[in-house]
């Protein structure tokens, strides 16, 4: 048995039914058939207007009720069960909002069904939930578009429609609002835009509100380019999106620019000038208010400047030009854009100004290389640039410089340096450069530029011509802590620092290397010269405690051009049992040269050290090679001590001979890991004190292998009679920072300690408190008779 309800299963109606009993092969009624159940009841839904009569769409000026009869399977309505409505315009506005309704007693209920923002075909779907099961059931209806809410027109200065705006006559667009009923809307926010990114609108956000006539007005101009465009505006009229368009279209007049007018024709160096040129259409002046640029080469290369863009006044417009060592007749080119580029040039005659100083710039390097002894990172030539200023402080182009040697006041100067070019002309920016190529000897010397004609000169940094091979003589070694608490403490120790110099004891160049090794330890395997110290290497922080300037190091410049360069070596394994450390350093480098004659290079037969080739780190510092110390060099006879060949081996050689320029060179230098353990002694053993007297002690600190104590070690004194201290002069002493060399012993010192006798003869006790920077602490005492 089926039943069915409502409207048939048409656009305006649908049911569903549920039928246990029924005969498959019987026809079904209109709609979707749902699980079957034992009751069958029916859901029907259908469409209608405000009036009843069955519709099969819905408008913004039209909306729908959604009527479901829910009846059971005898027909007889069901009340008071929900049915919620849902429909595919997810834009839809439902009565209530939340689609939802109970059946009233005729099993009828009643939803709103309102337009949204879209026009179409949707489903509405509604479902009735029932303890048997649900049942739904579903129409179709149709949105029709809505009738225009904005509506968007052009009009001219004069309130005439117009499809056309040009510079000279602007428009107005005109918006209309509207809801869907017809009814102007007040109030409403227009959006005015146009296709024409260059257009200019009034106000410029092209916004406006619309008046109690529904109507929003903004003017428009015509930009920059001829061609048609579109303007839109945009509303929103309650919550739905509104929009209109139009086309129009964008001309201009043909436009010409008149001859640049230059006053004063002639400008003389750091003046100024007026630039003006006419706007013109039909060879009149062009009124409108336009733009023009105006630049030139000289205001591009920074020598001038004018004011652009300028605003034209009655079709002229003005610039102010301003020199700034242009020099040259500059052509000005003045430009506008209206529908197109237009531009006309002119020139301006520009006086150069009188030089009025000129100034040293740089030298790409300071330290030259002698001539034929150049190589890899050591040029033989420096390039030194100045700069030439006008009397207006600007650069000054086109001006002639002379060079000569500031001690010769020449081209050319002792050794063969010379000077390429010895006149060169001024840049553009005011430069100008010179080349110093080296000579045979090695000497300092500076440049004088000269404005050629005139008294105004500079001279040049000075330059150093040099070797720029260390050689043994000027080679030293330093650290910054001899004796550091580094038997029982794996730690920072010293700072070891190589100072290399050439023959004439100028700085080894930037980038000399300097190898390392150390007999007990951690230290840098290298460093090259010219570099900046480890962090902490600085001389007034080598050690904590000690005052600034106690400590070993070498002199206060370092970095680029000191010829130094420090490497950090760090106490650690393996460490020998007296605690002593030698660090060997070297470089390549030449031999030291007796230079008898004075000419600055080895002739025959003048005096060398023949240095070996092979270096050796003395560990056991005997001052010879012992079997297990390291060798660098050839070693050709197995014993590190190979002789030197007789011959000097250096750059300094006239004439070249076929020996090497280059050996290694050395340094060595001691230090001790101190212990943080102190042995303290007494003398005498039994000190006597007598009454309003003073007794003097000696006290000797070192550590347990006989070593002095690390540098910083605060050695505190003081003297207990009863329970009275008495003064002891001094109270305490530190331990110094020493730096031994190879093969020398450092005695622990030994300190006189006078102590202050009470009145009373009684005995007392001296007591010796050593403490290490570490915070390693040891005590003694004597008994005072």
């Amino acid at each position: 048995m089926t039943a069915c309800g409502g409207g048939g299963g048409g656009p305006s109606g649908g049911c569903v039914s549920f039928d246990a009993g029924r005969d498959p092969a019987l026809p079904s009624c209109g709609g979707t058939t749902s699980t079957p159940s034992s009751t069958a009841s029916s859901l029907a839904m259908a469409l209608t207007d405000s009036a009843g009569a069955a519709i099969t769409s819905i408008s913004q000026s039209r909306s729908g009720t959604l009527v479901l009869t829910l009846k059971d399977a005898r027909g007889n309505a069901v009340p008071n069960v929900t049915v919620t409505v849902i429909t595919s315009d997810k834009t839809a506005v439902l009565s209530p909002a939340s689609g939802s309704a109970l059946t009233d007693a005729s099993g009828v209920a009643r939803i709103g069904l309102n337009a949204g923002t879209q026009a179409g075909a949707f489903t509405a779907t509604a479902t009735a939930a029932l303890a048997s099961g649900n049942l739904t059931a579903q129409v179709s209806y149709a949105v029709s578009a809505p009738a225009s809410m904005v509506t968007l027109s052009l009009a001219d200065t004069g309130g005439a429609p117009t499809t056309a705006i040009s510079p000279e006559r602007s428009g107005t667009l005109s918006a209309t609002i509207r809801n869907s009923a017809g009814v102007p809307q007040a109030n409403v926010a227009v959006t005015f835009s146009s296709s024409d990114k260059t257009s200019v609108m009034e106000p410029p956000s092209g916004t406006a509100l619309t008046d109690a006539s529904g109507i929003a007005k903004v003017g428009i101009n015509a930009g920059t380019q001829a061609g048609a465009y579109t303007a839109q505006a945009a509303a929103s009229v309650g919550a739905v999106p509104a929009s209109a368009s139009l086309n129009y279209s964008v001309g201009f007049k043909a436009l010409a620019l008149s001859s640049l007018t230059m006053t004063p024709s002639i400008l003389s160096a750091g003046g100024n000038a007026s630039v003006s040129v006419t706007v013109q259409s039909d060879g009149a002046p062009y009124l409108p208010v336009l733009p023009v640029s105006f630049t030139s080469p000289c205001v591009a290369a920074g020598r001038a400047s004018i004011g652009s863009p300028v605003l034209t006044q009655n079709g002229v417009a003005t610039a102010s030009y301003s020199d700034r060592g242009c020099g040259v007749p500059d052509v000005i080119t003045a430009s506008v854009t209206l529908g197109g580029n237009i531009s006309r040039a002119g020139t301006l005659t520009v006086l150069p100004a009188a030089a009025g100083s000129i100034k040293f710039i740089n030298a790409n390097t300071t330290n030259i290389a002698l001539k034929g002894t150049g190589g890899f990172g050591r040029q033989e030539f420096s390039t030194l640039k100045f700069q030439v200023m006008d009397v207006t402080g600007n650069p000054a182009s086109g001006k002639q410089i002379d060079f000569l040697f500031a001690d010769t006041m020449a081209v050319g100067t002792i050794g063969g340096l010379t000077l390429t070019p010895a006149s060169a002309t001024s840049g553009a920016d005011g430069t100008v450069t010179t080349l110093v190529s080296a000579g045979t000897i090695p000497t300092s010397v500076s440049v004088v530029a000269r404005v050629r004609g005139t008294e105004i000169t500079t001279l040049s940094n000075i330059l150093v011509i040099s070797t720029g091979v260390p050689d043994q003589r000027h080679l030293s070694l330093a650290a910054s802590t001899g004796n550091c608490e580094g038997f029982e403490f794996d730690l920072s120790c010293s700072f070891i620092t190589a100072s290399l110099g050439d023959h004439f004891g100028n700085p080894a160049p930037d980038g000399t290397a300097v190898n390392f090794t150390t007999s007990a330890g951690v230290i840098g395997a290298s460093c090259v010269t010219g570099s900046l110290p480890p962090p902490g290497a600085t001389p007034d922080n080598v050690v904590p405690g000690v005052p600034p300037g106690t400590s070993q190091t070498t002199n206060s410049r370092v970095g680029p051009g000191s010829g130094t360069c420090t490497v950090e070596l760090r106490s650690g394994a393996p460490r020998k049992s007296d605690g002593k450390v030698v660090v060997l350093a070297y470089a390549q480098g030449e031999e030291t040269l007796i230079d008898a004659n004075g000419n600055n290079v080895y002739d025959s037969g003048e005096a060398f050290i023949d240095l070996s080739p092979d270096v050796f780190r003395d560990d056991d510092e005997n001052g010879a090679w012992s079997s297990g110390e390291p060798c660098i060099g050839l070693n050709q006879n197995t014993k590190c001590s190979t002789p030197g060949d007789g011959v000097y081996n250096g750059v300094l050689r006239s004439p070249p001979t076929r020996s090497p320029y280059v050996q290694y060179i050395s340094r060595q230098v001691g230090l001790i890991f101190s212990g943080s353990r102190a042995v303290i002694s007494f003398s005498p053993t039994a000190p006597v004190c007598n009454a309003n007297l003073t007794a003097d002690i000696l006290v000797t600190v070192k550590d347990e292998r006989n070593n002095i104590m690390p540098a910083g070690t605060v050695l505190d004194f003081n003297a207990l009679f009863g329970a009275t201290f008495v003064p002891v002069v001094p109270g305490s002493v530190k331990v110094p920072n020493v730096v031994r060399a190879v093969g020398q012993s450092i005695i622990p010192g030994s300190h006189l300690v006078t102590v202050g006798c009470p009145s009373q003869a009684s005995k007392g006790k001296f007591t010796v408190t050593v403490t290490t920077p570490n915070g390693v602490a040891t005590s003694a005492n004597v008994t005072i008779n």
